[in-house]
Parts: C-alpha cells; sequence; structure tokens
C-alpha cells in the first residue's frame, strides 16, 4: 500500500483536481501505518486515518509537512495561491509562520536594531561594532538580527555609523530592511531565494512616484552609504523595495511597529470581504485564522487595505500600493452586500433610497441613481458633497464626543446610516462616549444610545469585515459593559430579578464573543490585555449569574 505522506506531489496535483483523495487507505478507512480498519480521522487535515494513538504518532515525522489545511496552487492569473483542503471552522488556525525577514518600517525615527523598538539617547548605546545605536540590552547588538547592517558597516562602508537625532523620521532607517534582504543573496541563499521569488510588480511600479522616491532614498542610499553599486544594481534593489511593498505586513506588536515578511502567508489573496482574519504573536509570527465558516475549496483571502474606507477609496489604495485593480465581491457590488456603505441617501422627499453608481468598479464619475425612485444625481454634485464632508470630519476634534455625536446628527438627514463617513465617527463615539468618567456616570439616554451603537456596529462588521476582528472583538466588549451597566441599574432599582438576569446573561454572550474575537491576539497588545480582563471578567459574570436568585413559578 503506497503511504500518502511519501507522494507530496502526487498528492499536491491530486488535491488540487477537485480535492479527490484516490488512494484506498483513505477511501476505505484504513490505518496510515498497519493498513487495518481505522475510524480515528487526523484532526489536522481531516484527510488520513489512523487505527490508534500510538500510530498516529509514530506517522507524524512523515504526515506533518502535508497535515495542513490548505494547499497552494498556482495560475496564471492569481499566481500563487492557498485553497481550503477542507472546511475549516470559524476561529481555526490556518497558518502560523515566522517571518523570512523583519525590519525597521520605512518611514520610522530610530529604533533598536535588534528588538525594533524606540529608543532615545538615554535608552541606547552604540553598537561597539558599527556604531548603529540599539537598546541598552546586550541581547538586541549581540542579535543576528542586526547582523547584516552590522557586517556590511564594517566590511564595506569601514567607518562607523553616527545617529545624533531621535524624534522625527530619520533617512538613514529607510534602507536598512531592503539591506537586509540583499544580505541574505550570499549570507542565507535558502532564504534569499524564499525572498527574490516573491512578487514585487517591477513593472507596474517603473516609474511611479514610490519607485522614484525608493531609488532615491533607497537605491541610491545603499550604493552611497554602504558602497554597494559593484554588488547590487539599481534594478535589483528596487526589485527588492517592490517585494517590500507588496509582501510587507505591518506587525503591531512593538512601538512603533515594524514592516516583516512571511512566506506562505505572501500568498494569500486579497478580498475587501475576507474569510480569514491576521494576528501574531509576542515573537512577531503571523497567525492566520478563520473569520468565518470556510469551506474545502474555498481561496483563503486576507484584506490588504482598509475595510472601512469608501470602494473608491480601497480601490484606489489597491492600485496604488499592491499594482492591481480590485474586482472582489464586495466591490462588485454597488450596495456592499445591502449595507449601502458608499451609498448616500435620495433626498427626494419621503424616499429615503440609496443614491449609487450602477458600478463601482466601471467608473463611479457616472451619473449616480437612487434604487427606489430612479432620481439620478450628477456625480461633480456627489464628489462636492462628499468632499465637504469629508473636509468638516477632518478638522473634527475626535477626543470631544459633543461635536462627534453632532457630526452624526448634523449628516443622519444626507447620509445613509451605513455610510462610511457615519461608521467612522460611529465607532469612535461608542469606544469612548464612557471614555473620561467610566460607563457609571452615563445617563441612561446615553448608555442606550452606546449599546444601540455597539449592535448596530458588530452586525455591520460581521458583513463587511468579517476579518477585522480585533476591532469586532472590542465592540463587543463595549457592548458587554454596557448591557452589564444596564443589569446593574436595574437591579439597584428593585426590577424584577428575571430582567437583572436576563441582562447579565445577554452581557455574558457578548463577553464570550468578545473573548471567541481576541482569542489569538499576543498580550503586548492592547487587545490581547483586553482579552486577558474579559477572562477574569467572566469569571466573575458566571458567579455573579449564579448568585441572582430567579423565582420558580409554581
Amino acid at each position: 500500500m503506497i503511504k500518502i505522506s511519501q507522494f507530496p506531489t502526487i498528492i499536491n496535483e491530486i488535491l488540487q483536481d477537485g480535492f479527490q483523495i484516490l488512494f484506498r487507505s483513505t477511501l476505505e478507512k484504513k490505518c496510515q501505518v498497519c493498513l487495518t480498519e481505522a475510524n480515528q480521522k487526523c484532526g489536522g487535515c481531516h484527510i488520513v486515518y489512523y487505527c490508534s494513538r500510538d500510530h498516529q504518532k509514530a506517522d507524524w515525522k512523515e504526515h506533518k509537512s502535508f497535515c495542513k489545511t490548505f494547499m497552494i496552487k498556482e495560475d496564471a492569473t492569481l499566481g500563487r495561491h492557498l485553497i481550503a483542503s477542507r472546511d475549516i471552522k470559524v476561529g481555526e488556525i490556518i497558518l502560523r509562520e515566522e517571518p523570512l525577514i523583519r525590519g525597521p518600517s520605512q518611514v520610522t525615527s530610530p529604533v533598536c536594531l535588534g528588538c525594533l523598538k524606540f529608543i532615545s539617547p538615554e535608552t541606547s548605546k552604540e553598537c561597539p561594532e558599527c556604531g548603529w545605536p540599539t537598546c541598552k540590552h546586550e541581547d538586541c547588538y549581540l542579535s543576528t538580527q542586526h547582523q547584516p547592517e552590522c557586517k556590511w558597516t564594517n566590511l564595506k562602508r569601514k567607518n562607523r555609523v553616527r545617529i545624533t537625532q531621535f524624534i522625527s523620521p530619520h533617512p538613514s532607517y529607510e534602507s536598512i530592511t531592503p539591506l537586509r534582504i540583499c544580505y541574505q543573496r550570499n549570507a542565507n541563499p535558502q532564504l534569499w531565494n524564499k525572498l527574490i521569488t516573491l512578487e514585487s510588480h517591477c513593472d507596474a511600479r517603473k516609474n511611479t512616484p514610490k519607485q522614484i522616491a525608493d531609488k532615491k532614498s533607497v537605491a541610491d542610499f545603499l550604493h552611497r552609504f554602504y558602497n554597494l553599486q559593484d554588488d547590487f544594481s539599481t534594478e535589483e534593489i528596487l526589485k527588492i523595495c517592490g517585494i517590500l511593498e507588496v509582501n510587507g505586513h505591518e506587525v503591531p506588536i512593538t512601538e512603533p511597529p515594524y514592516v516583516a515578511v512571511y512566506n506562505i502567508a505572501s500568498m494569500l489573496e486579497h478580498s475587501c470581504q475576507p474569510n480569514c482574519s491576521k494576528s501574531f504573536t509576542c515573537d512577531g509570527s503571523i497567525v492566520i485564522h478563520a473569520a468565518v465558516p470556510i469551506k474545502r475549496g474555498d481561496h483563503l483571502s486576507i484584506c490588504y487595505t482598509d475595510g472601512l474606507w469608501s470602494t473608491g477609496s480601497r480601490r484606489q489604495h489597491l492600485l496604488e500600493t499592491k499594482y492591481f485593480s480590485c474586482r472582489c465581491q464586495r466591490c462588485l457590488d454597488p450596495t456592499e452586500f445591502n449595507t449601502y456603505f458608499s451609498a448616500i441617501k435620495c433626498d427626494k422627499k419621503e424616499c429615503e433610497g440609496a443614491v449609487l453608481p450602477p458600478s463601482f468598479c466601471d467608473g463611479e464619475t457616472v451619473a449616480w441613481s437612487c434604487h427606489r425612485c430612479g432620481t439620478k444625481k450628477n456625480w461633480s454634485d456627489i464628489s462636492d458633497m462628499l468632499d465637504k464632508i469629508g473636509w468638516e470630519m477632518d478638522r473634527l476634534n475626535r477626543n470631544d464626543i459633543l461635536m462627534c455625536k453632532q457630526f452624526l446628527e448634523k449628516w443622519k438627514d444626507v447620509l445613509l446610516p451605513n455610510h462610511f463617513y457615519i461608521t467612522e465617527i460611529a465607532l469612535i463615539v461608542a469606544q469612548q462616549i464612557d471614555q473620561i468618567n467610566g460607563i457609571a456616570s452615563l445617563t441612561d439616554d446615553e448608555l442606550n444610545y452606546k449599546i444601540k451603537l455597539c449592535k448596530s456596529l458588530t452586525d455591520l462588521f460581521m458583513v463587511i469585515i468579517p476579518g477585522e476582528c480585533r476591532v469586532r472583538g472590542v465592540l463587543w466588549y463595549e457592548l458587554h459593559t454596557a448591557t452589564a451597566e444596564m443589569a446593574r441599574r436595574n437591579s439597584a432599582l428593585g426590577s424584577p430579578v428575571m430582567l437583572t438576569h436576563q441582562l447579565l446573561r445577554e452581557s455574558k454572550g457578548y463577553l464570550e464573543k468578545s473573548i471567541f474575537c481576541l482569542q489569538h491576539e499576543p498580550n503586548v497588545m492592547p487587545e490581547g490585555k483586553l482579552l486577558l480582563e474579559a477572562k477574569k471578567t467572566l469569571i466573575q459574570l458566571e458567579s455573579a449569574l449564579q448568585s441572582v436568585q430567579i423565582p420558580i413559578k409554581l
């Protein structure tokens, strides 16, 4: 009998061809090791069977390389991409991967080149080998991560680096991460090959403002500062800049965030309504998990842009930074799954329909029309109005909740409830309305207002940005605190015990949803700290529920 794990190439081809597993050991539920009848399916891939835990352990060394929830596929349009090899449950981890390379963001103030955290003259010391400032802890200046710029400073520059300014963005740091990739060509050819084969969109980037800026601040700087002109051509360095721009992930586990490039994670497709969410571990590994139920054969996707931007803004951003024109299902649907996120309200009396273009993907500058009454509006009038509202919103003091509420009230008759401008400010109000004096300081009307906003936003976000688990988790927590406060007030007023119990159970449900959404967040991030707090609160809430005595009707 042929063992599946001995034929990865054959298996991949078979899986790609309709996911048909043609091996008799699987179809007949035979143990991978002894070929006897088996009913214990591998919990990772859900493809192979074992007769016992001992045999599963015995086969793990060979099977672990292929025990994945996805497979890599390639075509001329998408390039390499990932497809689910089985059904995947919400919250299930699909991929956990260490970065191929990491380094400072292109625009950054000085950071430690070991741990990549912010440094100042008081918290840093010069690396004794090269002069680049690092944290005072020796683990940072001895870090293998710091070796590229350290060794090339000595070997190629032959002069120590001196950083004297620690406040504004420092131009010397723009080239650090590209340099670290260049360094791998001779230091680690295997790593270099993985990096250099990632998409760079060199043709699309040619002569763009970003490429012109990269030539000056990165390619020319590396040639001048490190004397690399004989080692790497301008074109080679610009390709590396393209790889970083297209594949780089901002990793928010440090202050400031740094950029990292991953191998398999770079193959995830984009969707403005993705089925996957990304998180990071404390050590910078990326964690991809299912944001919605995923069926076998579905393409795996994350969002490359901000899902709370308008359709036009998202598509423009993707075109300028990722070099493709998005035609995902959300962008193709002007209503954005009946949320009308980019629509305005019809101004015809008693209509209140949604005014939209026929398609955002075929140009939004055509006349927009109401989906109810058919009234048309010129794009120029719509553009002027949105620019006016956007100008006002940009100048809004977002720490002033009263001003934010006034903004929402002012434009509620012009913009639909889910419009992206309304949503952005409503999110601020929902999270910050009780930030100064605490939830107990809110009036009953303000508390109900907060609950209404949170419910509306969680419903909307589940439709348009299911992959944004962090913001959804925070909103569920806000909804929990507001509902728990409502239960406290009802109890204090002597309301029926059943009502208090019902509100506490409702609050517990919201808290559990928050914990589920935030379950993969590291404790170095605010959402990870909130997760720890939510878990403690859940224990207290369960105790409170048990203490509420509900009268039994006889």
